[in-house]
């Protein structure tokens, strides 16, 4: 399913819903009801939402389903893990022979004697330079009608793993391209299936009372990579007096860093394309469930929070800095209203 240019399981998005509505029910799991064309679609188009429907694969193996996300691996591991033993795989675009699926290693910093482009990943959204010579465009760009998964590889500086490893982040959808000579791709990630991950981790990682100080660095780790770069967060936070821009929350461990228009390296991390919200109001600001209105800051909601809780925010003021330089850049909340 869509919801403003992101992709969402379709199924998922109900079962989770029933949980929202029936608290004491829970969510749906996935063998309580049926997915299909007559039932989930057929309803969520009716409440106005957008559903894609993805090209089945060619039948045959996937290497995802051999993969972790989050899981480090480095190329010789992936090597070992899937038998390939072809030099192609120390390039940034690799495809394995056995399998349907294309990799894509991609590091944001590059060391001064490689190529140096434009590769960042924002959030679910993977902005990135294809190869000079544009050879595997066509495969990226045609990878749902060739039944090819786009898997990704990503690293902030070579050696933030260990042995020069990268993070698996999962699959990825083709969206969009730029340019040529390289050109510029944006894609996004394919949520994962929350059950089935779930059932990995208890079949793969059992509760471990030894480990706890392991699993309380990686709980601190995702808490610092969503609340937002450390230097443009401490400047919200100091513009913003440490409260929240809608809700006046003053819980710091809950305000995150909110850029208004997406993340495009250093020169977006400016003041003014950024707003202090708590965390669960980032998230809506994010899906556009959220906006402003410029004429008088003031925050509108979506049709789709009537109802709940965050109703209580239409119309409510917005916040600002003191300093008129540090208050949040009019053209960047109204492209954002426009889905920009």
């Amino acid at each position: 399913m869509d919801i403003d240019g992101r992709l969402y399981d379709s199924k998922a998005i109900v079962g989770a819903a029933h949980g929202y509505e029936f608290p004491l029910a829970g969510p749906l799991r996935t063998g309580d009801f049926s997915g299909g064309e007559a039932t989930v679609t057929r309803k969520l188009e009716e409440l106005g939402f957008t559903v894609r429907r993805l090209p089945a694969t060619r039948s045959g193996p996937n290497a995802s389903l051999k993969l972790k996300p989050g899981a480090i691996y480095t190329r010789e591991a992936l090597g070992d893990l899937f038998d390939i033993h072809d030099a192609t795989l120390n390039t940034g675009v690799f495809r394995p022979k056995a399998y349907h699926s294309v990799w894509l290693f991609v590091t944001r910093d590059k060391t001064p004697d490689r190529t140096q482009y434009k590769d960042f990943l924002d959030g679910d959204v993977l902005h990135w330079q294809g190869q000079t010579s544009g050879r595997t465009d066509p495969m990226i760009i045609e990878h749902q009608q060739r039944g090819l998964e786009l898997l990704l590889f990503y690293r902030e500086w070579k050696y933030e793993h260990e042995h020069a490893g990268f993070r698996y982040e999962g699959r990825f959808l083709y969206v969009s391209h730029s340019g040529s000579n390289p050109t510029s791709f944006i894609l996004h990630r394919v949520p994962s299936d929350l059950e089935t991950e779930a059932t990995w981790l208890e079949q793969t990682e059992p509760f471990d009372p030894k480990d706890i100080g392991d699993g309380r660095t990686r709980i601190l780790r995702e808490i610092v990579r969503r609340q937002g770069q450390r230097s443009f967060r401490q400047k919200l936070l100091s513009a913003y007096e440490g409260r929240c821009a809608i809700s006046g929350c003053e819980v710091e461990e809950v305000l995150e860093a909110a850029h208004i228009m997406p993340f495009m390296g250093e020169v977006t991390n400016h003041v003014a394309n950024g707003l202090l919200l708590r965390a669960d109001l980032h998230t809506l600001f994010d899906l556009h469930l959220i906006t402003i209105d410029t004429s008088n800051f003031s925050v509108l909601i979506s049709d789709r929070l009537r109802g709940s809780l965050y109703e209580e925010m239409a119309g409510k003021p917005l916040r600002l800095p003191r300093v008129q330089t540090l208050r949040p850049n009019r053209n960047a909340l109204d492209l954002h209203r426009s889905g920009g």
